[in-house]
């Protein structure tokens, strides 16, 4: 009995040693940081905005990258202007498939919902990066919610278009009436 005592008495201390450093071997994600997004929306507005791009520039980020620049290319491919009311934009910076991933995991854990619809938009490489991971988990990808995708193999001023815009709110309303009647929305009912 004192043996398990005394045993109990070092678990005790050792535990309240540790405390103090719990917090230092947790895993953060480096998407935990806003720095490490071109664009990433406020989670309130889930409430109001259905709907998420999730938006890959063509310029893959290096040492080098002028990452301003890239911030002003998005802004103008996918700013809160195109999409207002629509969608939340989320434009990761990324420098290989890796990020990309962690990426898509920290979106999906913090900011996805199950009955979220989410569309894929990449231009370049980083589209690239984007179609291959959208082509190794389509399924998954698809159960979770994504109702479009859209890519562009080159650097394209411009490339996210107001028809695009308007092919994706038709996306997003037919995923929605899906959502909540439990079947396809009828032909015709968009354009009434």
């Amino acid at each position: 009995m004192k043996k398990n005592c005394i045993a109990g008495a070092r678990i005790c201390a050792l535990t309240l040693l540790a405390l103090p450093f719990a917090g230092c071997f947790s895993y953060t994600s480096p998407y935990d940081y806003v720095e490490n997004w071109l664009a990433r929306e406020d989670p309130i507005r889930t409430f109001v905005i259905h709907a998420d791009v999730i938006y890959v520039q063509s310029e893959l980020y290096t040492k080098l990258a002028d990452v301003q620049k890239m911030q002003d290319h998005v802004r103008l491919e996918v700013g809160k202007d195109k999409f207002s009311g629509l969608a939340r934009v989320f434009s990761p910076l990324v420098a290989s498939p890796e990020d990309l991933e962690e990426a898509l995991k920290w979106y999906f854990r913090y900011h996805h919902k199950e009955d979220r619809s989410f569309i894929f938009i990449g231009e370049g490489e980083g589209g690239a990066l984007l179609r291959d991971y959208e082509e190794q988990h389509a399924e998954e990808l698809k159960e979770k919610g994504l109702v479009a995708s859209y890519y562009c193999d080159e650097h394209k001023r411009g490339f996210v278009t107001q028809e695009m815009v308007e092919e994706i709110r038709e996306a997003v309303a037919r995923a929605r009436f899906r959502q909540i009647w439990g079947k396809d929305m009828p032909e015709g009912m968009l354009t009434d």
